[in-house]
């Protein structure tokens, strides 16, 4: 997760989809997949906090029910010179300076899941590039030669002991590879992901991969798989009034409304204290986007359930967009990442 809070602001004007967007205007559903000794949920994220945002209700409520719970980092969060330029106190930050603070990130992660009731076996970091995803979705997803490399840590492969399967590298099929192997062995039977409308192009591209991941998957692996999205960047929510000024989350107005269900799960008072202390773990992320992340520190977490009825258009610049939707049909506008 990382939109600067500016920087979402920025978003929020550039983007314009005019009538095709309308307010849910409906309360949410309670949240319908039964939650018993049998879950096992594996939760995706895009970066370090994104599963804490999305899920950390959830990922207690499992645990509490005698669950398994299982989460995955596409990336160690480790492409963002904001943040490093402020955690490091540099003002222009080498490819080490970037490494470090990746492996920091890391640490945050292990230290809020184990708020949460999760043990360092119970997350995977795989090392794929941060602010590279959605360029590795739209020109790299088929790429068996090329490889894209991080202009942060100048890597062009996942650290090798992140590495799931030996020898991979920053391309599209070996993303979903290590997704897919990851599925395979874990048996989720239920999966929290990001919705393919969050605004930010690595939260879009996540749904992609995994997406990818499961239409490779055996049938007899993927049938038993509930899936539910979390959405943690659409314009300036939840920090405006329309995300709820108390102590409920409520959905972001002009989202599309073919795009899923909206369910909510109601945390009881521990469980949102631990989500607050969780993400309190995130320091790093605290000092520059701070007020952000503790807009989802409510009573109650939103996912959206339902297959999405929109192709995700993942802009990653002005130029580059993640997708199956032919030109004619984009809904979007590329993003001002200026």
């Amino acid at each position: 997760m990382r939109f600067l809070v500016a920087l979402v602001v920025a978003i929020a004007g550039a983007v314009s989809l005019g009538a095709q967007r309308s307010s849910p205007l409906v309360e949410p559903a309670e949240f319908p997949p039964s939650l018993v000794r049998s879950t096992r949920l594996l939760v995706v994220a895009p970066h370090p906090d994104d599963e804490a945002l999305g899920a950390a209700g959830l990922i207690q409520r499992v645990r509490a029910r005698g669950g398994q719970v299982h989460v995955v980092l596409l990336t160690s969060g480790d492409g963002y010179p904001e943040g490093v330029e402020v955690a490091e106190g540099v003002a222009h930050p080498t490819a080490g300076d970037f490494r470090g603070y990746g492996v920091r990130r890391e640490q945050e992660t292990r230290d809020a899941l184990q708020i949460l009731g999760l043990g360092p076996a119970d997350v995977t970091f795989l090392g794929f590039p941060d602010e590279g995803l959605c360029r590795i979705a739209s020109t790299y997803l088929f790429d068996k030669k090329r490889a894209f490399a991080s202009p942060y840590t100048n890597r062009e492969s996942p650290p090798p002991t992140e590495q799931v399967i030996r020898g991979v590298k920053y391309r599209g099929v070996d993303v979903r590879r290590e997704l897919e192997r990851i599925v395979e062995q874990f048996a989720p039977t239920l999966l929290a992901i990001p919705h393919p409308e969050d605004e930010h192009p690595d939260h879009c591209s996540t749904h992609i991969f995994m997406r990818e991941a499961l239409s490779a998957s055996p049938p007899a692996v993927v049938r038993p798989i509930h899936v539910v999205h979390y959405l943690v960047h659409f314009g300036q929510w939840p920090l405006t009034i329309d995300g709820g000024i108390g102590t409920t989350l409520n959905p972001p107005d002009g989202f599309p409304r073919a795009e899923g269900r909206w369910i909510s799960l109601v945390l009881t008072r521990e469980e949102a204290d631990a989500k607050k202390r969780a993400l309190l773990a995130y320091q790093t992320q605290m000092q520059v986007i701070g007020r952000f992340m503790l807009a989802f520190g409510r009573s109650n977490e939103l996912f959206l359930d339902g297959e999405p009825a929109s192709l995700p258009e993942c802009w990653c610049d002005g130029q580059n967009v993640a997708t199956e939707a032919a030109p004619s049909a984009y809904r979007r506008r590329p993003p001002d990442r200026r």
